[in-house]
């Protein structure tokens, strides 16, 4: 996402134009690309102003504003410019970060720590009871206001209009109470609590996918307190504690890089959707927070290397958490699909009303007075329920729910999630869909099919009876080369498994290397034979 703010000059340009000094600030991450600028913001407003007022009479405007596709269109650019305030808001924020200009020492004393000795109990007790834990807030749940959507939204308060007069014709204005209307009165509300179920469990799949994102802290890490490295949960961090991380890890917060080794590397695609890794330094490489390479955001991977760092932001101060309170901010909008709907009800339930009240008014002046005893008002109030009901199409919201969710199951097998049901109607007008290939159409992994041997090519299971024969000079330091020479490890916990389905710490090139080796022979059994004097990382300048 990249997020431009502009601030007009006071003196005009001799070329034309007022020119504009920007000030531009970069927030990278998956699914998000919105350019903000408030002359920008300012022209736009200008010109929906301008065709507002080309779109027609004043007549045509007032009647649009009635007409349910107006008044939604209408919150839907309320909504974005509500939206692009918060943008505005996160991107001050984000551009008031300054922890990367600091030098080792200087962040040292601002957290008040120490790399050796890391922060002691009472200073550790006070920052927790400060920060709070680090974990990122939970939206707020509004069980309630969900309760009372799925009982009243749709087709249920005409439901619930025939439920109350069903009702009071049984008892009081029954006389004899008639069985018959308290069947029919517990028959709609039965529809009533049925299209509700449907509703909440629509609310439920749908929280299920978003409670993922508990995933993406890690659960332990190792720090430095009291003068000793310990290991510790990831919730009990606080600002200024020393962390150690290394290849495999998952960053548990915002961390200024205090230390690293030389092949450090982060992979911030969950970010920025980049599939490559990010070289660590310790000085900083970028005046912008968000771009330079001394700073570990919280949830990113160490692909590779060691380093040590400072803890400078946790739980809801760190990037991500911003991202996901700016995020979380953000209202619903209303698909096409649901404002169709939306329309559809309001004409149906117009003329359901109309068509009740008429036969009422039919039986106060005409039928109450010609013929007294033909209905009494416990069965004109039934039969205006029926009429009300008759309009009413029941089974839609248990169909488009069916149907969406036949279409997210499909999806899923496709391996692809959806989050909300509305957004597959959404998905049906889509024509074109850009996206980074590496990392999001595609896995990121590589497997070795073929090595090749001056002008002939050999599989890897003819490479693996080669090199069991101990015949074969290349075959041999080829399996040596690939061994030796790699900057990835297989997941200690996860040796008991397959080559195949084993967790590497490393990149795709060095773990897709480091797996055809394991299936020659074991990798640790070679590594045993030699001693590391040292090592050249590999990269573009090596």
């Amino acid at each position: 996402m990249e997020i431009q703010i502009a601030d007009e000059p006071e003196t005009p340009s001799i070329y034309g134009p007022v020119a504009r000094v920007e000030r531009k600030l970069t927030v990278e991450y998956r699914t998000l690309s919105i350019q903000l600028s408030r002359h920008g913001q300012h022209q736009s407003r200008q010109q929906q102003s301008r065709l507002s007022r080309r779109s027609g009479p004043e007549w045509w405007n007032r009647l649009c504003r009635v007409l349910p596709l107006r008044k939604a269109y209408d919150q839907r650019q309320a909504d974005h410019a509500e939206q692009e305030a918060h943008l505005e808001a996160t991107a001050d924020e984000l551009s008031s970060l300054k922890f990367h200009l600091d030098s080792v020492d200087e962040t040292l004393t601002k957290f008040g720590t120490s790399r050796i000795q890391g922060l002691e109990n009472e200073a550790i007790k006070r920052r927790r009871e400060r920060d709070g834990p680090n974990v990122l807030s939970s939206p707020p749940n509004r069980i309630l206001l969900k309760i009372f959507q799925w009982l009243f939204s749709g087709f249920c308060p005409l439901l619930w209009i025939a439920a109350v007069f069903v009702w009071i014709s049984w008892k009081p204005l029954g006389n004899p109470a008639n069985p018959q209307y308290l069947a029919l009165g517990i028959a709609i509300l039965l529809v009533i609590a049925l299209q509700a179920s449907f509703s909440a469990w629509q609310e439920w799949t749908t929280s299920r996918v978003m409670a993922s994102i508990t995933g993406m802290l890690p659960t332990e890490t190792v720090v430095t307190r009291n003068g000793a490295m310990s290991t510790i949960v990831a919730v009990d961090l606080v600002q200024g504690d020393v962390v150690h991380v290394r290849g495999g890890d998952k960053i548990p917060a915002d961390l200024r890089l205090i230390e690293a080794s030389r092949d450090l590397r982060f992979d911030r695609s969950m970010l920025t959707g980049e599939s490559d890794a990010v070289v660590a330094t310790v000085n900083y490489t970028d005046e912008n927070y968000l771009e330079t390479r001394n700073i570990a955001v919280m949830g990113t991977h160490v692909t590779q290397g060691s380093g040590v760092g400072v803890v400078i932001g946790t739980g809801d101060s760190t990037v991500m958490g911003r991202i996901a309170k700016m995020t979380a901010s953000k209202r619903t909008e209303m698909t096409l699909l649901q404002i169709e709907i939306r329309r559809f009800v309001i004409v149906v339930a117009s003329l359901s009303l109309v068509a009740g009240t008429t036969l009422l008014i039919m039986w106060a002046a005409w039928l109450r007075k010609s013929f007294p005893t033909f209905l009494t008002l416990s069965d004109v109030l039934v039969n205006t329920t029926g009429v009300i009901v008759a309009f009413v199409p029941d089974g839609l919201p248990i169909c488009l729910t069916l149907t969406l969710t036949l279409i997210a199951k499909r999806m899923q097998r496709q391996n692809v999630l959806v989050k909300n049901l509305t957004t597959v109607e959404t998905l049906g007008s889509v024509n074109v869909i850009c996206s980074d290939k590496t990392g999001t159409l595609t896995q990121n992994l590589m497997t070795v099919v073929h090595a090749g041997f001056l002008d002939a090519a050999v599989t890897t299971d003819e490479l693996k009876t080669r090199y069991a024969s101990g015949q074969h000079t290349a075959v041999q330091r080829l399996y040596d080369t690939a061994a030796l020479c790699n900057g990835s490890t297989f997941d200690s916990e996860s040796l008991h498994l397959p080559i195949a389905d084993r967790r590497v710490n490393g990149d795709a090139t060095d773990t897709a290397i480091l797996r055809f080796a394991e299936h020659l022979r074991p990798v640790n059994q070679a590594q045993s034979e030699y001693r590391k004097l040292f090592e050249i990382p590999f990269n573009s300048k090596n």
